[in-house]
């Protein structure tokens, strides 16, 4: 569930605001002249979220780590290739 209070109202009930989104996991839009601007959410979220965040950075790392190594395997099968004896095959 979400809801969208102007920064004035979220500043005169930031403790009762809290306590909704501790208890009822809600999520809470501060708007500021009609916009939404900013946002309270459960910390469960954001800490999910920076752990996918992570998550995705060490895959990175870790395809391009491999990078070189599929290079050098590429290599070696177009080199196989290159030396391999032909044989005729029946169909």
């Amino acid at each position: 569930m979400s809801t969208s209070i102007t920064l004035t109202e979220a500043k005169a009930r930031l403790s009762e605001l809290i306590n909704r989104i501790i208890y009822n996991k809600e999520k809470i839009f501060i708007s500021k002249k009609g916009k939404n601007v900013a946002a309270l959410v459960p910390l469960e979220e954001v800490e999910n979220e920076n752990d996918r965040e992570e998550g995705l950075i060490l895959a990175q790392r870790g395809l391009a780590d491999l990078g070189d190594e599929i290079d050098e395997m590429e290599k070696c099968i177009y080199e196989a290739r290159e030396n391999e004896i032909s044989r005729e095959v029946d169909i």
